[in-house]
């Protein structure tokens, strides 16, 4: 419905016939034209509260505060000679007399038409104030008051400046039912319409009616809509998008939009202008401050429920991150209560919304993404028959995306496929692809997707996630087993080759998880067992020495792992913060003595020390110390000396001379009884006849030569650490020099002595070792014949 349009001249003019010339308040030069946006005047939450204002004594307030003084009787001077308001307005102008009634005093009954006019000029009996009428008609039809008001000053000729109004001056105070059909495009009211309590009733209706009936007008928010700068079709039009109910309804209650020059001169004319509009926003700015609110999300003061309004529907808002993910639609502006339970509550909202040509968006971030089908809002979680409905202009405030596919990337590093309403972590493309999935992805935030369940994630066999909460870290051998990876140098090391991703422990948690850790050993399906060194993986040639139990894996896993070879023959363990070597047999873990000892033990000239975690060392039981076999040692409360005999036993010695022609070294070792008293001594001395393995040998002058004695005499079966380190001749030598100083032809085990020194070298030259032995060693060996 068009009004009249009252240009600011004609505006001026007629109101110095009543004495009082339209001023704008003191801040009028405060307002900003530049923030004017035509297409967003004011916002829909602030125009339909009707409970902004509270009750009607605030609205009275409001009126003594922005109504001058009131000459009620008229008895002020004119300023025309000497006549006061009331002498001039009959004598000279013919207008009625007093009462004068401002607008803060007005009163007026809705059943006769009665005014405060007829009435003294103030309340009466049947009477219902200026205020009362304007709340009334603001709850009735659920417009904010302040609009009313800003309305009641653009409209009425001067009611919030006058301080002796008369009568005529209420007759269409709304400007309501005042077409701009009249001659030279001036209002042509219709009489039925006329009065206060009309105006402002139908005026009030009228704008719920727009709300209602919006697609019966031809300004709609939404859309594009052509508007003229004035009646005048002659100063030409501006193509407006209109973004909300509220600027709609002003365009169609005045169908105009100021053109530049009209902002610019405010509050004066300009060319071609129009005023309605843009005195509503700048009134408004004077009198209330912004007619935005902070955005379309609302809250009443009283209750902390946050709403998103969207095309007359309200939707509840649980999730916070659904106002950050649309910043174009502003934070949260605070209404009345009134205003929001006038408003239908529909659905919470979630990430799915769709304007008025139906196309169902995701939205993040400040974008939209179109959904192609409603299959493809199924496997987000949503329903086609349920999404938030909002305002095409609301819609249109988001940056338009892709389509949504299955496929989605965030901000914080996730990959997701998404399906049948689960979100499912995808460790990286192979993974996608070796499960036979192929999609496009988008790039949203993590919050985004905060709202759908976890799914099984999308793993491939063979690499290692770390949790993205606490970092603890998996092994993958297929894609439903999950295998705790310990965190370590040797773990570090072994693995390095696998690849490493993240996922979130709630998408972990989803596959079965193996009761084991992998931390120091595994062992594959044919039994190979294997310790994880720094040096990576290594074979145990005797897992059964080691007592442990270790992860199975599959051997395809197991020959990924860095690393070759194996540990020692017996194994030679260390930890990465002690020096302590230990040397494992018997299923315990024993320290080594001493480096050089080492070859003894192993039986290899070079011996490999794994370095391993301290989980493994832990894990063996601690044993004796070890003494490399074949070394004497002692105790500092005994005389006694033994050579140790593999890595258990001790064997006494009444005399030196066995050790020397076994070739044991001669040095000493001093070890504590407690450590002694766990080695098995032998009840027998050390001899110089001894077995190694199935071989006998007899020691002379530290070389064991192959020999077997007669007459009964029994070698010493000596264990094969010992013989490790024994140095062996397979060929006995041919003359052997006792203590005495008598060399001795070796035959067969027997000596036979030599009688003459020419007779030696006779015999030598022939070949053959010459070596000695000690005075037992000697003993052992029958003397024959001597030879002259």
């Amino acid at each position: 419905m068009n009004r009249k349009l009252i240009l600011a001249f004609a505006f001026v003019f007629t109101l110095s016939f009543f004495g009082s010339v339209f001023l704008p308040p003191n801040n009028a030069n405060a307002t900003n034209a530049s923030g004017f946006d035509p297409g967003r005047i004011i916002d829909d939450a602030i125009f339909y509260d009707p409970g902004s204002m509270g009750g009607p004594s605030n609205i009275q307030n409001f009126l003594n505060a922005h109504v001058p003084a009131c000459d009620t009787w008229g008895t002020q001077p004119s300023g025309y000679g000497n006549l006061n308001n009331a002498q001039y307005a009959q004598q000279i102008k013919g207008w009625p007399g007093p009462p004068y009634v401002c607008l803060n005093n007005y009163y007026e009954n809705p059943s006769t038409g009665e005014t405060s006019f007829e009435k003294g000029g103030g309340a009466f009996s049947g009477g219902v104030s200026a205020a009362q009428i304007i709340y009334d008609a603001a709850q009735t039809y659920h417009i904010n008051p302040k609009v009313l008001l800003v309305m009641l000053r653009k409209e009425s000729l001067n009611l919030f400046s006058d301080s002796w109004p008369m009568k005529s001056q209420y007759k269409y105070a709304m400007g309501y039912a005042c077409p701009d059909s009249g001659p030279g495009y001036s209002a042509n009211c219709q009489s039925d319409k006329a009065g206060f309590y009309k105006q402002m009733t139908y005026a009030a209706w009228q704008l719920r009616y727009y709300y209602d009936h919006m697609g019966s007008y031809n300004y709609a928010p939404g859309q594009w809509n052509t508007i003229q700068y004035s009646p005048d079709p002659n100063c030409g039009t501006k193509d407006v998008y209109i973004q909300n109910y509220a600027t709609a309804s002003l365009y169609i209650y005045t169908p105009y939009t100021p053109n530049d020059a009209a902002l610019n001169s405010y509050p004066g004319t300009a060319p071609c202008g129009a005023y309605g509009n843009r005195n509503f926003y700048f009134f408004w700015q004077e009198w209330f401050g912004s007619t935005m609110t902070n955005g379309n999300f609302v809250r009443s003061p009283d209750d902390a429920t946050v709403y998103l309004v969207g095309d007359k529907v309200k939707y509840p808002i649980a999730d916070t991150s659904l106002i950050g993910a649309a910043p174009a639609l502003g934070g949260i502006g605070f209404v009345s209560q009134s205003y929001l339970d006038n408003i239908p509550t529909g659905s919470l909202l979630s990430r799915f919304i769709h304007g008025t040509d139906g196309t169902i968006y995701f939205y993040d971030s400040n974008i939209k993404l179109p959904f192609d089908s409603c299959a493809m809002v199924s496997a987000y979680g949503g329903n086609c028959g349920s999404v938030a409905e909002l305002t095409q202009s609301q819609v249109d405030k988001l940056s338009t995306g892709p389509l949504m596919t299955k496929g989605m990337k965030t901000k914080g590093g996730r990959t997701y496929y998404i399906d049948g309403g689960v979100k499912k972590e995808v460790f990286d493309d192979q993974s996608l692809s070796a499960a036979g999935l192929s999609v496009g992805y988008n790039l949203l935030s993590d919050a985004a997707f905060n709202y759908l369940p976890y799914g099984k994630p999308i793993v491939r066999k063979d690499v290692i996630t770390q949790s993205r909460q606490d970092q603890t870290r998996k092994l993958f051998t297929d894609d439903t087993t999950a295998y705790p990876l310990a965190v370590s140098q040797a773990v570090d090391d072994t693995f390095s080759q696998f690849t490493m991703g993240q996922l979130d422990n709630q998408s972990i948690d989803l596959l079965t998880i193996a009761p084991k850790t992998v931390n120091s050993s595994v062992v594959d399906e044919t039994g190979k067992t294997y310790v994880i060194t720094r040096d990576g993986k290594k074979l145990v040639p005797d897992p059964s020495s080691l007592g442990i139990s270790p992860v199975v894996l599959p051997s395809t896993t197991i020959a990924k792992l860095n690393g070759t070879g194996s540990l020692s023959t017996v194994s030679l363990l260390k930890s990465y913060d002690n020096a302590t070597v230990y040397v494992i047999v018997g299923g315990q873990k024993r320290p080594l003595v001493a480096m050089e000892d080492l070859q003894s033990i192993t039986g290899e000239s070079q011996s490999y020390i794994g370095w391993v975690t301290n989980d493994l060392i832990n894990s063996i039981p601690t044993g004796n110390i070890i003494v490399g076999a074949g070394r004497l040692v002692k105790t500092p409360s005994n005389a006694t000396v033994y050579m140790t005999d593999g890595y258990n036993n001790l064997i006494p010695m009444s005399t030196f001379d066995p050790a020397k022609d076994l070739g044991i070294n001669m040095d000493i070792r001093t070890i504590s009884d407690s450590i002694l008293a766990k080695y098995t001594v032998d009840s027998s001395v050390l001899g110089s006849y001894v077995t190694c393995g199935s071989t006998n040998y007899i020691g002379m002058s530290g070389t064991l030569y192959k020999m077997t004695l007669s007459g009964g005499t029994v070698p010493r079966v000596l264990q094969a650490q010992t013989c490790n380190v024994l140095t062996k001749n397979e060929a006995a030598p041919g003359f052997v020099r006792t203590p005495d100083g008598t060399i001795n032809q070796l035959t067969s085990g027997v000596l036979h002595p030599i009688g003459s020194w020419a007779k030696y070298v006779e015999l030598s030259a022939n070949g053959g070792i010459t070596t000695g032995v000690t005075r037992s060693t000697a003993s052992l060996l029958p003397t024959g014949s001597a030879i002259y």
